[in-house]
């Protein structure tokens, strides 16, 4: 099953994202994460539907939420918004995300911003633990409730190559991972498939940033 996101990400993955596991969007800042959050938010509230939507970077922008919803007073009621500040806030978060009643739509943005501040070269074997124990309760829920999961990760290079933070970890457990990137203009954007359990690799949809969302630039492709 199919969640219709309400962004050109639904033409590239045939219908949406997936309803039984974890996606991944990654993609350096300013490149689109937040913005198909809240709009897969905005398509889950038309649908009559709650999200639960964990902000571990304050990026929830409550302007670009009235830009994508005229209705925005009924739109926010039906987001659950947890702002965390800490690793171990997150930690909890997560773990309770079982006790959230009537939800259909988890979204995580960013699952690794926090974990970036609080790994080292002492504690990494830990961290990377918990990280995936996080990534492990999202996958169960997004399994056994049928519902979509969004997260958003941020990316580092190494020797000239844009990766994943978390880089193995993040690649293990989500089931579609799609990569973001700035192209020519300032609000251009292009969308890769990077993973994927039946479409191609590689797969790409390019996209601007509108003041009243994404808009679809151009036919999907392969990359």
């Amino acid at each position: 099953m199919k969640f219709k996101t309400g962004t050109p990400l639904d033409k590239l993955l045939d219908g949406g994202i997936d309803s039984d596991s974890v996606t991944n969007i990654y993609g350096p800042a300013g490149s689109g994460k937040t913005n198909i959050c809240m709009l897969a938010a905005r398509e889950n509230f038309r649908n009559g539907e709650k999200t639960l939507y964990i902000d571990t970077e304050s990026n929830f922008s409550f302007e670009r939420a009235r830009q994508i919803e005229p209705k925005f007073d009924e739109f926010m009621k039906s987001i659950l918004l947890k702002n965390v500040y800490t690793w171990n806030d997150q930690r909890e978060v997560v773990k309770s995300i079982s006790d959230v009643e009537n939800i259909s739509l988890i979204i995580v943005d960013s699952l690794v911003a926090l974990y970036r501040m609080e790994i080292d070269d002492e504690n990494y074997q830990s961290i990377n633990k918990q990280l995936s124990t996080q990534y492990s309760i999202l996958a169960k829920l997004a399994r056994n409730l049928k519902i979509p999961v969004l997260v958003t990760n941020q990316v580092y290079s190494s020797e000239g190559k844009i990766e994943m933070t978390s880089r193995l970890i993040s690649k293990y457990w989500p089931k579609t991972i799609i990569e973001l990137k700035r192209t020519h203009g300032d609000n251009n954007r292009v969308a890769i498939i990077r993973k994927h359990r039946s479409l191609p690799e590689g797969r790409f949809v390019e996209f601007e940033i509108t003041s009243s969302g994404l808009k679809e630039i151009g036919k999907f492709k392969l990359f």
